[in-house]
């Protein structure tokens, strides 16, 4: 499931400028991301790409478009507030890094697998929308993908969550990082030991 949420990891980052309540629209960033992810695959697999050009092009096209900051205090939870912000930023920078490694290491194990998105979201509110997604494979199982989005009237429609077959990434890197914490002893030191291997913890 490594390249799925690789993804997942990915479509954070889109975007699309569209009214609050549009439900077509929240659909869009979604659909973006996931073109991309294809032809970056296609890329690398067929030679044109580098592990090292992979890695430069996916932080070329995703990391501009990630709201970094609310993200990272997401992940970081209640140590958000015992952080100084010198500790927010350099976590921020961290977790945007870890995010391009893991998607970047994700496209090296894609087995041809389809996502299906739906033609609509469902607004739930004004600025807040639920797409249900699954990814297909022959042979297998459909597996259910939710994407919760936020709107923001200067960049459009942002994935701020993902479920992939009911494990919640942003609750998983928020674990994660509370257990640096604790292992460390320290907000600083988690955020020092940060890596992809945090970000991708329990996903394998």
């Amino acid at each position: 499931m490594r390249w799925i949420w690789a993804l997942a990891l990915s479509v954070f980052g889109g975007l699309a400028q569209a009214s609050e309540t549009d439900p077509k629209a929240a659909v869009a960033p979604l659909v973006v991301a996931r073109d991309a992810f294809y032809e970056d695959v296609a890329l690398y697999q067929n030679g044109s790409l580098s592990e090292d050009q992979l890695v430069e092009r996916i932080a070329n096209q995703f990391a501009p478009l990630l709201d970094d900051r609310k993200i990272a205090l997401r992940v970081m939870g209640r140590f958000a507030r015992q952080a100084t912000p010198e500790e927010r930023s350099a976590f921020t920078e961290r977790l945007q890094t870890s995010l391009v490694d893991a998607y970047a290491r994700g496209l090296t194990v894609y087995g041809g697998e389809q996502l299906v998105l739906p033609e609509t979201g469902v607004i739930l509110q004004p600025a807040r929308a639920l797409v249900e997604a699954s990814l297909e494979a022959p042979g297998k199982e459909p597996l259910p993908i939710q994407f919760a989005l936020g709107y923001q009237q200067a960049a459009g429609w942002r994935v701020e969550n993902v479920v992939v077959a009911g494990i919640n990434l942003g609750l998983t890197l928020r674990n994660q990082f509370a257990e640096l914490v604790k292992t460390t002893g320290s907000v600083q030191g988690a955020i020092n030991a940060w890596d992809y291997d945090s970000a991708s913890q329990g996903v394998n």
